[in-house]
């Protein structure tokens, strides 16, 4: 009996060890989950590169689309202040003119899977009859972090009168608020995937 008893304290003991032995073996973190149970994949946005002629604006809408591209709980998004300080590691200093040995750098450092380089087209008011209406226009795409190649790129632009009806209903006169409206349909229709072909490209529909 003892024996027995000896076998059944045994065996759960060193099944117990090859699962921690298994686990030691794989090196390091484990990989972010998804609400829905699957594994994320990391993501790295850099600054937006500011075509808007507002020099103000660069940093704050590149937050916003960061705060945007997180809260999809899609991807684990890398801290812009680690972005910030490999940008400065390897010299980056725009967003609209990488190459493919500085995404795959980047994307080596900050051990991203996928790079969200951006472009703000325009930002600001124009003048309507109605008023000063606020106006955004924003480009992203998605680098492969393995290849160094587009994987997915769109754009929008829109005014704060796109959907306005009778009225005035629907007119939008903050221009925070079409700036985080515009980059969240921008990326409701974000595509990250890994495919044979690195070479095609994905595009989202406007």
């Amino acid at each position: 009996m003892s024996g027995l008893l000896s076998r059944r304290g045994i065996l759960p003991a060193l099944f117990a060890a090859a699962l921690l032995s298994g686990c030691a073996s794989g090196g390091g973190a484990p990989a972010a989950r998804h609400a829905s149970g699957g594994l994320r994949e990391s993501m790295a946005m850099l600054p937006l590169e500011n075509l808007s002629g507002r020099g103000e604006y660069g940093e704050r809408f590149s937050r916003l689309v960061w705060s945007t591209l997180g809260r999809t709980g899609r991807w684990d998004i890398v801290d812009p202040g680690e972005v910030d300080a490999v940008l400065v590691e390897l010299r980056i200093r725009s967003a609209g003119s990488l190459t493919t040995e500085q995404v795959l750098k980047a994307a080596g450092r900050l051990k991203a899977r996928w790079i969200v380089a951006g472009t703000l087209l325009e930002c600001g008011l124009v003048h309507t009859p109605d008023g000063d209406m606020p106006t955004f226009g924003l480009s992203l795409r998605v680098l492969d972090g393995q290849t160094g190649r587009v994987a997915w790129t769109d754009l929008r632009a829109r005014t704060g009168q796109d959907h306005e009806t009778i009225f005035g209903w629907g007119r939008e006169e903050n221009l925070d608020r079409l700036a985080e409206t515009t980059a969240r349909e921008l990326i409701d229709h974000l595509q990250t995937t890994e495919t044979p072909d690195s070479t095609s490209m994905k595009e989202g529909k406007p």
